[in-house]
């Protein structure tokens, strides 16, 4: 398409990628991944962890984790405060906001950046990394994506 700049044209391209919102509530996990599949390439938006903690006794650790197509570790970063039991919180995964050091209410914010892409094969993961009541704690996730397919 052809924009007039002036007296001169130029062309330009609309980026019109479908943005996809994902949302997972099976219970009795705190532990929970998504593989990019073949063919696309998403770009992070932002995404939400609300963590019911059972009565067992430990401070959980909320994480968001990047790992590329072998299981290495790319980009991860961890909420600024610890959960313990019998509590719940809410973690916010996003854009343009400083790290937070305490939870405000029950809600805490940690950043992501602002271009981060996963290639196909690459997971993204949320989870308790201190794994203290894994198959008892409820995590409720949802993400937003912009998917990007190609050949």
């Amino acid at each position: 398409m052809r924009f007039a700049f002036g007296e001169n044209l130029i062309d330009g391209v609309a980026e019109v990628s479908p943005v996809e919102t994902t949302f997972d509530a099976t219970a009795n996990d705190s532990n929970k991944s998504w593989i990019v599949p073949n063919g696309e390439m998403w770009k992070l938006n932002w995404a939400r962890m609300l963590y019911v903690s059972d009565a067992t006794v430990g401070n959980r650790q909320a994480e968001l984790l990047v790992k590329d197509e072998a299981g290495n570790s790319v980009y991860g970063v961890k909420a600024g405060a610890v959960q313990g039991a019998s509590v719940t919180r809410t973690y916010n995964f996003v854009q343009q906001v400083s790290h937070e050091a305490a939870f405000v209410a029950t809600e805490i914010q940690a950043p992501i950046p602002a271009d981060l892409y996963l290639p196909a094969g690459f997971t993204l993961q949320l989870w308790d990394s201190s794994a203290i009541a894994a198959a008892a704690d409820d995590v409720t996730v949802a993400f937003q994506v912009k998917v990007y397919k190609g050949a």
